[in-house]
């Protein structure tokens, strides 16, 4: 039995608990809202979770993205999603949340048995236990619990079987679950990566210059970075196509490795890689982008066998800087506009759009 004061504390923190739970609700949307978030069910949980407090991590990592970008880029969103919330909030896509549900029907199904062959091992006891009342002045009071005891023990193999049974199936559900987990985020990954390198693909990159581009807050820091691999269709022609994917392979870890949360890389397509950064000047970005230019001119093709370099590896680097009102696609023109003078210019090298660099 509880007591008034039990019963008082435990009302009072199940208060606590759901008044905790609607102030979460009532600043989740506003803030998803004020800073251009999608509502979406993995966005809400991620926001859910901010402003309950319960991570301080995601709350540092998602702070620094909003002083950075205004924001929290979709990729960026994804990714905190998946570091802090995927184990307890996978959304299923809807053949593997038919199947899971397929899977736990079943399971369901076993637990239903299991609870009803407790039931009659409980209904076998209070039989015994009624006999046995009735029979304590009777003679035959020993043949009677003998006979009892043997059939709790017939009761008792049965259901230790049926236990055993359904521990073996929990067992495999678990397995399968996991199985179907495994699917699920190599799923996801594939929406989003691309399959060679392993970088955020040309998706990613266009939801996420898309939300920037359109953030209402001034986004003067904001830089888009593409990046071409020197001479590339070369590698293919001299060392075939195997070859030519190791190149890729090779400088997209160097991006993946070099980038952070303020300098986000991406694949964008062929031989192109491309890179949105938010950068306090024009300056830093520079700095940043050349220090890429540096490290892939370090790179080099190795022959598998012998381990020799085959061939040295360059790319040539244009940045544009966001102005006021720049739509995506204007600014990927400029970008590609500086981008193409680098390589005009001799390669391995990083240009900045200007004015002047404008084709007419």
């Amino acid at each position: 039995m509880f007591s008034d004061d039990s019963a008082w504390n435990m009302s009072n923190k199940l208060n606590n608990t759901m008044n905790h739970s609607a102030e979460c609700l009532r600043k989740a949307v506003p803030l998803m809202v004020k800073y251009n978030i999608a509502v979406t069910p993995p966005n809400y949980a991620l926001w859910y979770t901010f402003v309950s407090g319960k991570l301080p991590a995601l709350n540092e990592k998602l702070n620094a993205a909003l002083k950075a970008y205004g924001t929290c880029p979709p990729a960026l969103s994804r990714e905190l999603f998946e570091q802090f919330l995927s184990e307890k909030d996978l959304e299923l896509y809807d053949d593997i949340a038919n199947e899971l549900s397929s899977l736990i029907g079943n399971v369901n199904q076993d637990i239903h048995y299991t609870l009803e062959q407790t039931m009659g091992f409980s209904e076998v006891l209070t039989s015994c236990n009624s006999s046995l009342d009735e029979a304590k002045e009777s003679e035959t009071l020993t043949d009677l619990v003998l006979e009892m005891v043997n059939k709790l023990s017939d009761e008792a193999k049965a259901m230790q079987h049926t236990t055993s049974l359904f521990q073996t199936k929990l067992a495999l559900a678990h397995t399968e679950i996991s199985r179907l987990r495994a699917e699920l985020k190599q799923t996801k990954q594939d929406a989003t990566h691309d399959a060679l390198t392993g970088l955020l693909n040309r998706g990613s990159f266009d939801d996420d210059i898309t939300q920037l581009c359109s953030n209402t807050k001034s986004n003067s820091s904001l830089f888009l970075t593409f990046v071409d691999i020197d001479n590339f269709k070369q590698f293919n022609d001299d060392f075939g196509h195997q070859k030519g994917d190791q190149v890729l392979k090779i400088v997209a870890k160097m991006l993946h490795n070099k980038c952070d949360q303020l300098n986000i890389a991406y694949r964008f397509g062929g031989e192109e890689f491309c890179i949105i950064s938010q950068n306090s000047s024009q300056q830093i970005c520079f700095d940043f982008v050349e220090s890429l230019r540096v490290a892939i001119e370090r790179l080099s093709a190795k022959d598998s066998k012998t381990g020799a370099n085959l061939r040295k590896i360059s790319a040539s680097f244009g940045i544009a800087r966001h102005q006021q009102h720049d739509s995506p696609a204007e600014l990927i023109e400029k970008a590609d506009q500086a981008l193409y003078l680098a390589k005009q210019s001799g390669r391995n090298r990083v240009e900045i759009f200007c004015a002047e660099h404008e084709k007419h």
